[in-house]
């Protein structure tokens, strides 16, 4: 049986080793930077303008609420020595629900920024696999790989500027 196993493991091999050449031969590979042609476009650098004012518009808004929401916690405390037990417990079970509130709201506000990403960043990512398309059928590439995923390569096989400029158009 390990005979066997062997011999075929070995008849594989050799094949592999004929037909190594030729599949080197006409394979052709590339890298691009796919952050650097999104991102550094015209319409990238808008729609990460668009995403930056929503997020300061948000962190504004939840930024005030956490400062209200310090503010009468620390006027609580101050108070919470003198005050009646009932009292002090309706204060903290108020306190616990404008936590709650506001933990929503960072929630809410962190979905509503996630969607705008998509809203911006989808139709680009779209329109540069539509481009990435094109140039693999012209260029004749077997793969095209993003230049992160990749720990080393040749600078002649990177395409990030042709891959620009047909984004650019």
């Amino acid at each position: 049986m390990k005979f066997n196993v062997f011999s075929a493991l070995t008849a594989v091999l050799l094949v592999l080793s004929f037909a190594a050449p030729s599949l080197a031969r006409d394979t052709k590979i590339a890298v691009v930077d796919m952050g650097e042609v999104i991102f550094n476009s015209s319409e990238g650098k808008r729609a990460q303008e668009a995403i930056k004012r929503k997020s300061e518009e948000l962190g504004r808004d939840l930024d005030r609420r956490r400062q209200d929401f310090g503010k009468q916690l620390e006027e609580y405390q101050k108070q919470a020595a003198v005050m009646k037990e009932d009292a002090r417990k309706r204060k903290e079970e108020e306190f616990g629900r404008k936590e709650m509130e506001l933990r929503q709201k960072v929630g809410a506000s962190q979905q509503e920024l996630a969607k705008l990403e998509e809203k911006e960043l989808k139709p680009l990512y779209e329109k540069f696999a539509r481009v990435m398309e094109q140039i693999s059928r012209d260029g004749k590439y077997t793969i095209i790989l993003d230049k992160r995923v990749v720990i080393g390569f040749d600078p002649s096989i990177d395409i990030t500027e042709q891959v620009k400029n047909a984004f650019g158009r």
